[in-house]
């Protein structure tokens, strides 16, 4: 199971990377916090960006439209941004990450 998630996470990365929108940049991270006005991403460099919605932000998971209500606190995400804001243009939903098992 947690080879599938790292699977899709890196299959998830590799295709925003293909699919990447001119004259955005990309915050990828964690889902630490989540309101209808903004999220809060922990990137993977472990830093936090906060970015706002706008009337215009757009929700994609599996390649196919979504909503906000589709996600949660936990999931991975990759955030387009435009340029020198933060304001959250388009939202791909990948999986939550998975809880640490202590063996």
């Amino acid at each position: 199971m947690k080879h599938l998630a790292l699977i899709i996470a890196s299959v998830l990365v590799a295709a925003t990377s293909l699919l990447a929108h001119e004259g955005n940049e990309h915050v990828r991270g964690t889902v630490t916090a989540l309101s209808a006005q903004s999220i809060t991403v922990q990137t993977t460099e472990k830093a936090t960006t906060v970015l706002t919605f706008t009337s215009k932000t757009t929700f994609v998971k599996g390649g196919k439209p979504a909503r906000l209500a589709d996600l949660r606190v936990g999931d991975r995400v990759v955030v387009d941004v435009p340029k020198g804001t933060k304001r959250a243009a388009e939202v791909q939903i990948g999986t939550a990450v998975a809880a640490k098992t202590s063996k």
